[in-house]
């Protein structure tokens, strides 16, 4: 061990400041200032210091030997230190292939044949090996560090395993017919999930999506992969296909003006809708006025001798100045001509719907968060009965009645109340059962958008 050296300008210490010890050693200062040890404590150290035993210094002598050899052999490579690293971690593998040597055992190529037979691997060439094989012979292994031949007396390693197949099943261990062998197949390398030319027609169906509605907002995935499979006539429904085209439909709205298209508009008869007002179908945002009014009216339009839809102002007005306020609204519309009557209702920050079936004489309130509001049958049963003696129609003045559909689709959140009252009056005036949900409401607010762009309902 190499001792730091003392500064010199220390004061000496005397001895009997240190305090004895097992271990401790004294010195003293000469005169030239050099730290000098007692001859007492020299003598003992000289006894206990004794050479090594002369196997253990032969030990010794033999690694030298070994490392010069080495640094013969390899004085010219860069990698010296990781071949010092090899030797160094193989001293157990060395110990263990001269004990099977020296008891007649099989060598490098015995080993290497055993290590094949445990972990079905292909050998693998080391330093350790190498030298081995050159102290055995050519009767072990080849020069450069390639496989031994294996001899007659090795094992034999089989790396192809077949399967055998009788009618009645699998037949049990012994001799078989060569007909009873069937080979394994292997393994179909699995293609890629998409191809070049698969994400070019995804980009393509993007481009041309965004065109028609001028957003992704009502895109589906199934969608995509409906249209892919029409296209190559493949299935991309696996969950590798249909990750990797999410992938490519995020990646695509990420892109500077693939999100929305900020000039496109929707028109039909006196309607406009922007894509600010589009936009209150997606996610959960609450629906306005102007897309209620639209939709109201492609319903109305897709039966228009059966049903007639109030505009969405049409209550409010009605609550706060009578039925004078109202008169007007249809003075071009027999009401009681017609079948039903959908009424939107929207009170502060929710949503509603009054049908009235006029051939029943019946006023019915949908609610999809299952509110009572009196209020609202009433005021409409006052706008009939009035609407009725102005029009001189005196069958429909009296015998009306009042219900609250209760058992109807009930909303989960504070924010689909408008999307169920559109779902209420497509489905009544359709006349079609209510076998929609909370769950469904996603997938509907799509539908409704493309609804709305196509200016026609979606049957």
């Amino acid at each position: 061990m190499r001792h730091t050296p003392v500064q010199r300008h220390l004061p000496s210490l005397a001895s009997h400041l240190l305090p004895p010890g097992k271990h401790s050693k004294l010195f003293s200062i000469r005169e030239d200032g050099c730290w000098e040890p007692d001859d007492e404590e020299e003598s003992q150290v000289k006894k206990t210091c004794r050479q090594p035993p002369r196997q253990r210094r032969g030990r010794r002598l033999r690694l030298r030997v070994l490392r010069s050899l080495y640094m013969r052999l390899y004085k010219r490579t860069i990698s010296l230190p990781f071949y010092w690293k090899i030797w160094g971690s193989l001293g157990g593998r060395r110990r263990r292939l001269g004990a099977r040597r020296r008891e007649g055992g099989g060598g490098a190529a015995g080993m290497e044949v055993g290590k094949a037979q445990r972990l079905g691997l292909m050998e693998e060439p080391s330093l350790a090996n190498h030298k081995s094989e050159e102290d055995a012979g050519s009767a072990f292994g080849l020069p450069n560090g390639f496989s031994p031949l294996p001899s007659e007396s090795d094992a034999i390693l089989i790396t192809n395993v077949c399967s055998i197949v009788t009618p009645d099943g699998p037949a049990p261990n012994g001799p078989h017919s060569q007909g009873g062998l069937t080979l394994t197949a292997e393994k179909e390398v699995p293609a890629p999930a998409l191809t070049e030319e698969h994400v070019a027609c995804v980009q393509s169906i993007l481009d041309q999506f965004l065109q028609t509605y001028g957003s992704l907002i009502p895109l589906g995935t199934d969608e995509v992969l409906d249209n892919l499979e029409d296209v190559f006539q493949q299935s991309f429904s696996t969950p590798a296909r249909r990750a990797v085209v999410q992938h490519v439909i995020q990646s695509y709205q990420r892109l500077p003006g693939n999100n929305l298209v900020r000039s496109f508009r929707v028109t039909y008869k006196r309607h406009v809708l922007s894509m600010d007002d589009l936009g209150t179908l997606y996610g959960q945002n609450w629906l306005n006025d102007q897309v209620m009014n639209m939709y109201g009216d492609l319903v109305m339009d897709a039966v228009p001798e059966k049903v007639h839809f109030f505009n969405s102002f049409f209550y409010d007005k009605l609550r706060t100045k009578g039925y004078e306020g109202v008169k007007r609204w249809t003075k071009n519309v027999d009401i009681f001509s017609k079948q039903l009557l959908l009424i939107p209702i929207h009170l502060e920050v929710h949503w509603s719907l009054v049908c009235v079936d006029v051939t029943k004489r019946t006023i019915t309130y949908f609610d999809s968060q299952r509110t009572l509001n009196r209020r609202c049958p009433k005021h409409i049963h006052k706008y009939l009965q009035a609407e009725a003696i102005k029009k001189e129609r005196q069958e429909f003045v009296s015998d009306w009645k009042g219900y609250f559909k209760m058992n109807v689709a009930r909303q989960n959140n504070d924010s689909d109340c408008g999307a169920f009252v559109l779902q209420y009056c497509k489905f009544l005036a359709l006349e079609l059962p209510f076998t929609f949900g909370q769950q469904d409401m996603p997938k509907l607010r799509r539908q409704m958008y493309k609804e709305l762009c196509h200016c026609r309902l979606t049957m």
